[in-house]
Formats: C-alpha cells, sequence, structure tokens
C-alpha cells in the first residue's frame, strides 16, 4: 500500500497539470459516485492535497472528491495524446488541452463537499499528516506520551493512523531503526531524550521518503548496497526488506518479525529493548 509520502507525491504531480488549467473533459466511472458526478464534472480544479494516505480533489464549486488508494489504487499523468493500454479498472478521468490524468482500480472514492470534509470517516479519526509543517517534533512528542498511546508498543503505534496519518509498514521499520527503538517498547517504558529521537525519526525519515520517492537511507548507501547486489526493493532502505542482510551500523544481521500479518524488520544489537 502506498503510503503518505507517495501520496503527497502523486498530489504534487497531479496538482501540477491539473489546478488552474481548464478542465475540458472529466469522466467518473466508478458505481458508487456516479449518482452524484455531474456535481463536478467537467468542473476546474481549486486544490490537491493529502491527508496522510487520502487524497482529495477540490473543485471551484466547493466539492471535493475523496480517495485512498488502499492497495491496488492507482494514479497516472501522460500528454493526452499518448495511447492507454492496461488491464486495471478506469475509476475517473481528468483531461486539460495537453494531459489526462487518472485514477485506476481504486475502490474508496467519494464526492463530498468541501465544507463537510470534516465529518468523512476516515478523515475525522485519524491524527495529524507527518509531512504537514504543523505535525512538528513537539507535537509528536506530546502525541507518543499521552495517555491514549503512551502504553502501546512501538510496532503498533507506527502503523495507528489516529496517532499519525501517513505511516506505514516500510516507515515503520525505517523510522524505528533510525531512533533506535525496539519494536515491543511503549513511550512509557523510555526516557524523555528516546522520546524525543523518536519523535525527530517521524519526521525526518517520513520528510526524507517524500522528497527522494521512498528512500530511506542517503543515495551514497544506497549505491553502496546496490554494489553489494541488493535489489531496489532493500537498497534504498536501512532495514526494511533486508532481512537477513548485515545491518549498515554493526553488521549484525537484519531480522524480520510478525506482527499480526504485517512484517518489520529490525537490526537486534542497534535496537535492544529497554524493557
Amino acid at each position: 500500500m502506498p503510503e503518505g509520502p507517495e501520496i503527497r507525491r502523486s498530489a504534487d504531480r497531479i496538482s501540477k497539470v491539473l489546478v488552474g488549467k481548464e478542465i475540458i473533459e472529466s469522466n467518473f466511472f466508478y458505481d458508487q459516485i456516479r449518482d452524484q458526478a455531474d456535481t463536478v464534472k467537467n468542473k476546474n480544479i481549486k486544490e490537491i492535497t493529502t491527508r496522510g494516505k487520502a487524497l482529495l480533489i477540490r473543485f471551484v464549486n466547493g466539492w471535493s472528491m475523496y480517495s485512498h488508494n488502499q492497495l491496488y489504487g492507482c494514479w497516472t499523468v501522460n500528454l493526452k495524446t499518448t495511447l492507454i493500454t492496461s488491464n486495471r479498472a478506469l475509476r475517473v478521468i481528468f483531461k486539460t488541452n495537453k494531459h489526462a490524468v487518472r485514477l485506476w482500480s481504486a475502490t474508496d472514492i467519494e464526492l463530498i463537499k468541501t465544507c463537510e470534509e470534516f465529518k468523512h470517516p476516515f478523515l475525522k479519526r485519524i491524527g495529524p499528516d507527518v509531512l504537514n509543517e504543523s505535525c512538528n517534533t513537539k507535537l509528536i512528542e506530546e502525541r507518543l506520551t499521552s495517555k491514549s498511546f503512551q502504553k502501546k508498543k512501538a510496532s503498533t503505534l507506527m502503523l495507528d493512523q489516529s496517532l499519525f496519518a501517513g505511516l506505514g509498514n516500510y516507515l515503520r521499520s525505517e523510522i524505528l531503526f533510525d531512533a533506535k527503538i525496539h519494536p515491543d517498547d511503549r513511550p512509557f517504558d523510555l526516557d524523555r531524550k528516546r522520546i524525543t529521537q523518536w519523535a525527530k525519526s517521524i519526521k525526518d525519515i517520513s520528510q526524507l521518503a517524500y522528497k527522494s520517492g521512498g528512500f530511506t537511507v542517503s543515495k551514497s548507501l544506497a549505491d553502496l548496497n546496490k554494489a553489494n547486489g541488493e535489489p531496489r526493493r532493500s537498497n534504498k532502505h536501512a532495514v526494511f526488506m533486508r532481512y537477513g542482510y548485515k545491518c549498515l551500523n554493526c553488521k549484525s544481521s537484519i531480522e524480520r518479525r510478525w506482527y499480526g500479518k504485517r512484517k518489520l524488520d529490525y537490526c537486534p544489537n542497534c535496537q535492544i529493548s529497554k524493557k
């Protein structure tokens, strides 16, 4: 599933070709929104933004299209003249004089009034988006140590969208490694210094992934991993998908744990439990 950084990059990409441009054609093929489609058909777009893993397209007439890619959704941007062949189900298309933007395969799409976005069941229950400027390290620390979350395991917290919006499986592994937090540790078990480092890692690793296109290590480290024979799915990370490889810090073997059906990769030497 795409995580917050990937959705934010999608929003950036489609904003460049849609926001402020004349929409000469738009079509909505998803059954759940067909009845409302005339409300926004061929309407120009005022703004495109994200809340964690959700993307919001805001039209000039006061309506919004909410979408969540989940596992299979995908946005594409092409020149309008590009011939597209795909086995995916086309859900939505927007066309300008130059570009065509398409949403494929997503099954969580709704049309809602912009002023009522806060009422949406998903949007009203999620926490601050870690990529927003307003979500600073002080706020992150406060939420980690709040009564609602301080006694939950790190492995659980880093996927809890009510704590922070936008984190997912690869960010969980990478953040905990960067902060040197064991997956079973709780904020309650840690001193202020470690909480501060954890908060900083949440912000820094998420920002790095957004700016670099999913990389959570420097280009030099990624190139070193690649030179050592690692595939792209692992060479762009410090621990995620590097199960069995050597830790970049201490050369211990990266280990893997399963929480539910979600894998978490970590270094047992760098991430020693504080319990």
